[in-house]
């Protein structure tokens, strides 16, 4: 009898104790659906289940996504996932311990593919998270990774961190990401892996289109979408009107957004979605185009962002009005991050990588451009903003501040100057500035600039950036 009690009272004990109660059981979710479009179903205790907006889910869930159908959730340490069509993801196991320091995640990809922007257990040591696949254990800490399965063998990127690769066969025990040769890579049947400079096709696929009745996509107002998806903005802007090549009807924007820089202006806009360097521009109801002939630039700027820019020596209205031209025109056609995204952002970032650019001067070439913010997320504010270019004898510098409300970025030029540096003599500059977000998460901006000297505006510099954190975030 008195053993009986002293088991009694040791079962009490550790079922008291904060570790065995922050153990999640099978019947405890383990994150929420934030949208199931599409066939979304878990197999639960030999069941079926669609699933649907905030619908939970559970340990030992098999959830399985049928085609064009897709699925994103919430997990309980605020990590997302987004699940592709034709997929299959078992939950093995997602604790996450009371003191909101410790937890293990457990996770199988059997088919199809995945990217997922972990949280707070991601951010712990590597061994407490392991997404298991039919040629390898990843791991992670602190990431934005993705996964796509294909019948080759196993495709990964590291957007964000890095991953560990461990190979069932022995193969390949290897690393991506920061500080890493490599951000992406290809993992074949047998487990050899094989290390990609380059984003494979793979992962610039397309999400699936929303059905005709767009519930799918519908929120409520205390939730948002994973912020590893990007949503396409045809979604959300009406299409060209004329076979991709661009609409004119005056209150409509054209399906692709846009940053113009026509004289000593830089303003929004849309664009078509014409690859060939002559999009069609539409600025405050007006069409703008040019001719082949006339197209002096057009390039697009790494793969991972929806960017594309170019120049032009000379352009026209659709209208027929006469255009006043001394400085070409220099556009930046883009997909920015979705508002939703970067209204559940917080904290503050400092952007200042240079990942690309594109810069005219009648000074000479330019060199040496930089740009840089701090944004804070919680209150909108955008200070020290500066920018600044190197020409022949010459230093351009800018100062900008500017508000992020609602999702929407407004830059604005406060003041500048144009150094000479034969004489060390100092003028006054003018300018403009605007920028937007892109990746799927706002992690870089893409922007354009011009700045003239205020006594002889003759004299000026514009152009594009694309600039992110140091660290990719």
């Amino acid at each position: 009898m008195m053993l009986t009690k002293l088991n009694y009272s040791l079962l009490c004990l550790l079922l008291s104790s904060p570790l065995a109660l922050a153990t999640s059981t099978a019947h405890e979710p383990l994150g929420k659906t934030l949208l199931a479009q599409g066939s979304i179903q878990a197999e639960r205790s030999g069941a079926k289940q669609a699933l649907k907006r905030l619908s939970p889910v559970y340990r030992t869930d098999v959830i399985r996504s049928g085609k064009d159908s897709s699925a994103q959730f919430r997990m309980i340490d605020d990590a997302y996932l987004d699940l592709y069509e034709n997929s299959e993801l078992r939950l093995h196991e997602y604790q996450f311990k009371a003191d909101g320091q410790r937890g293990s995640v457990i996770m199988e990809l059997i088919s199809g593919g995945l990217r997922t922007i972990s949280g707070a257990i991601g951010k712990q040591n590597k061994s407490d998270y392991q997404l298991k696949t039919p040629t390898a254990t990843i791991g992670i800490r602190g990431t934005f990774y993705e996964v796509s399965l294909t019948k080759e063998g196993m495709y990964l990127a590291a957007w964000k961190g890095g991953i560990t690769i461990k190979t069932h066969s022995g193969a390949c025990n290897t690393a991506l990401g920061i500080g890493q040769q490599a951000n992406f890579a290809f993992v074949n049947r047998q487990g050899q892996c094989e290390l990609l400079t380059e984003a494979p096709p793979i992962f610039t696929r397309k999400a699936p289109k929303p059905k005709a009745n767009g519930t799918a996509l519908a929120l409520a107002s205390d939730e948002t979408t994973d912020p590893t998806r990007t949503v396409s903005k045809q979604e959300e802007l009406p299409p060209d009107n004329s076979g991709g090549n661009g609409g004119t009807d005056v209150g409509k924007p054209l399906a692709r957004q846009a940053i113009i820089i026509k004289g000593q202006q830089v303003v929004k806009g849309s664009a078509s979605q014409n690859t060939e360097g002559r999009p069609l521009l539409k600025v405050k109801g007006e069409i703008l185009t040019t001719r082949p002939q006339q197209v002096q630039q057009y390039s697009q700027p790494l793969s991972q962002f929806d960017v594309q820019w170019g120049r032009w020596a000379n352009y026209q209205l659709v209208s027929g009005k006469e255009v006043p031209n001394q400085q070409g025109l220099m556009w930046i056609s883009y997909q920015g991050t979705p508002k939703a995204i970067l209204e559940q952002r917080s904290g503050s970032a400092h952007y200042h990588h240079l990942l690309a650019s594109s810069a005219h001067s009648n000074l000479g070439e330019v060199s040496k451009l930089k740009v840089g913010m701090n944004i804070d997320f919680n209150s909108g504010k955008i200070a020290q903003g500066k920018i600044s270019a190197e020409v022949p004898d010459h230093t351009w510098q800018g100062e900008f501040d500017g508000q992020l409300s609602a999702g929407d970025l407004t830059l604005n030029f406060q003041q500048g100057q144009l150094i000479n540096h034969a004489n060390q003599q100092t003028s006054s500059v003018n300018g403009s500035i605007s920028g937007d977000f892109v990746g799927n998460f706002g992690q870089a901006i893409v922007g354009g600039f011009d700045m003239h000297q205020t006594n002889n505006p003759a004299n000026y510099i514009n152009g594009a950036f694309l600039i992110q954190q140091p660290d990719g975030n």
